[in-house]
């Protein structure tokens, strides 16, 4: 009885590890992995609690639940040498069909063959045979792809728990030593890849040897106690309790003692991380100190105290904060993704450690890039702790600075109405009256040009008190259902004077089949709009082209291609801002009119420019 506390505490330990390379970095290969991880130590446990209660390590009790969870580790194996180390996911037909193999196999383990097709033989031949053969296939192609000392352990270990599982569920038994077999792989093979395989994932993990330790052995602890809590739970009743309802009522309920307990360990961890982890590792007490501290309200103060602080945990590293506007593409992509970003895992990277400040709806804010001194787990959990509350800090600015622009723009844009409205009655006076001037009196050409000029200049002022004016009134839509093609055939009509005269081609493209619900008027003033920014972006003799397609999520995209000036980068965020404009004589408000316009349809504008090269603007409307 006393052998089956050997994988028990064998269990723990795996357990352990499974749990630091869950709370890891939360990308996608750590949680595969770490689930595998668990569900080889259950096994394992398993069959030490049966070990424990009187059972044997090979009855039938424990071969088949070990069996369906082998099953299990399979599919996870299969997943996670796949993608291990950073690569492209398995795709959804080849996991369909795996997993449906694998119900196949679970179904042959439950049900009892007779014949010379024993379970054993059928499933070892219908499954087991040709899953390792592939899982070896697939361990050796990511063992060549990459370089990485340690991702080479993994892999090279993961192949030795599936040799020694191969040797004592198939050779074994033909030598006549499988019971002696299964526990040399229980106990020897399970403690050699959990202790190898756990620590060189731990070691990308950031995490130092002193942290390592002490958090499995804590953790290992409490899974023990909680393991000895089920089988003491199971042991009493079959001791105390004589066979029959009562019995089974009560093992039902001692299979719940084990989650009870695992919720008390769960709430006094952090109790026990305070103080015992933090009495056995000086940095843990530091971090735990530092992350008890606030920061200030106001967020360049946040930014400066959290930097301050990385820098003095990290033991004089160098700390810089990059906002998520600044940051590469890829990078703020990467950063999103995992978390946290290594030199060895980005080779072009100025820096060692970047970890991200994530906002509401895990938006990206921005990233401490850490250089430098002590760049272990301690330091990277500081440095996300203070991210995270930096985040709130930019965010909550970044909202008080909108509200007071957008009180601002409410503020001016019912001035500038209030203007337009009591300029609109005498500029169409002094319209009219100038064209009666240039009517009655007898005038030479040369001096009747300056009458013409005078009444262009007054039409042009005239239109951008429209736009103000436009601009300050709600949007009201009188919708219909709108063919895409012809609403796009209908404003290249109305733009071939105003294009011609500018050298401009216009190049359409719609399909006949979309439609979209809405007001076509609206939405061809939007489409003229741009249009007509495209051209005015472009050389005499260029062509802009406006197209419409099919979209994700139900929506159509009417696009409007230029090959112009483009906008550059620093403007780009601003061009739908009402009174924004680079020209001299615009008012900034076509665009503010459209991007309104359209959000009223339900929908977006979104622009794709490149300074010097052209820009493509997007109108995303819901299809009908």
């Amino acid at each position: 009885m006393n052998a089956g506390l050997i994988p028990l505490a064998i269990a723990t330990i795996g357990a352990s590890y499974a749990a630091l390379m869950l709370r890891g970095r939360q990308r996608r290969d750590n949680l595969v992995f770490g689930i595998l991880v668990l569900v080889d130590a259950a096994m394992t446990a398993w069959r030490g609690l049966n070990v424990l209660t009187g059972g044997s390590i090979i009855s039938v009790g424990v071969l088949v639940p070990c069996t369906i969870g082998t099953i299990s580790l399979s599919l996870l194996t299969f997943e996670f040498v796949t993608a291990f180390p950073r690569h492209t996911p398995m795709r959804w037909r080849w996991r369909a069909l795996l997993i449906a193999w694998g119900v196949f196999a679970i179904g042959l383990a439950l049900i009892q063959i007779d014949g010379p097709w024993r379970r054993t033989t059928a499933i070892e031949l219908g499954f087991f045979a040709p899953a390792t053969v592939l899982i070896f296939l697939l361990i050796g192609r990511s063992y060549r792809r990459t370089t990485q000392r340690d991702a080479r352990i993994v892999l090279a270990m993961l192949g030795f728990r599936w040799a020694a599982g191969f040797f004592a569920y198939f050779v074994a038994p033909l030598l006549g030593i499988f019971e002696e077999a299964v526990w040399a792989e229980t106990t020897v093979g399970s403690m050699i890849g959990f202790v190898v395989i756990g620590t060189a994932v731990l070691r990308t993990e950031l995490f130092s040897s002193r942290s390592a330790v002490s958090e499995v052995v804590t953790i290992a602890t409490i899974a023990l106690l909680v393991m000895l809590g089920a089988g003491g739970a199971i042991a009493a009743v079959r001791t105390y309790l004589p066979e029959g309802q009562l019995q089974d009522l009560a093992l039902f309920g001692a299979t719940l003692v084990p989650l009870g307990l695992t919720a008390v360990s769960l709430k006094l961890y952090p109790r026990v991380e305070r103080r015992v982890l933090a009495g056995l590792d000086e940095r843990r007490a530091r971090r735990l100190g530092v992350q008890g501290d606030p920061l200030p309200a106001e967020a360049t103060a946040a930014i400066a105290e959290a930097s301050a602080r990385i820098a003095r945990f990290g033991d004089g590293s160098t700390v810089r904060w990059v906002r998520a506007a600044e940051l590469p593409v890829d990078v703020a992509e990467e950063l999103r993704k995992n978390g946290v970003l290594r030199k060895d895992e980005q080779p072009d990277s100025p820096t060692c450690l970047a970890v991200p400040a994530l906002g509401a709806e895990e938006q990206l804010v921005g990233a401490f890039y850490i250089d430098h001194g002590t760049l272990d787990r301690d330091t990277y959990l500081v440095a996300r702790d203070l991210a995270a509350r930096v985040a709130l800090a930019v965010e909550r600015a970044d909202a008080v600075s909108a509200l007071d622009d957008a009180r601002r723009l409410a503020a001016l844009g019912q001035f500038a109405a209030a203007i337009a409205h009591d300029i609109r009655t005498p500029l169409t006076s002094i319209s009219l009256n100038v064209q009666i001037l240039r009517r009655k009196l007898q005038l030479s050409e040369d001096d009747r040009e300056h009458l013409d000029i005078a009444l262009e200049e007054l039409a042009r002022l005239d239109r951008s008190v429209a736009e103000i004016l436009d601009f300050a009134k709600p949007v009201k839509l009188a919708s219909e259902e709108i063919d895409v093609g012809e609403l796009i055939e209908d404003a290249a009509k109305g733009l071939t004077n105003v294009l011609s005269e500018r050298g401009v081609a216009l190049a359409c493209e719609a399909p006949t089949t979309l439609t979209i619900n809405g007001d076509p008027q609206r939405l061809r003033q939007v489409l003229a709009n741009l249009v007509g920014n495209a051209a005015d972006a472009s050389k005499s003799g260029a062509r802009v082209v406006l197209r419409a397609l099919p979209a994700n999520d139900g929506q159509i995209a009417i696009e409007v291609e230029d090959k112009g000036r483009g906008i550059g980068a620093e403007d780009l965020p601003r061009i739908f801002e009402p009174f924004f404009t680079t020209r001299p004589d615009g008012t900034g408000l076509g665009l503010a009119i459209c991007h309104k316009v359209v959000r009223a349809h339900g929908g977006d504008i979104r622009v794709r420019s490149i300074l010097g090269e052209g820009s493509t603007f997007t109108v995303m409307l819901p299809a009908a």
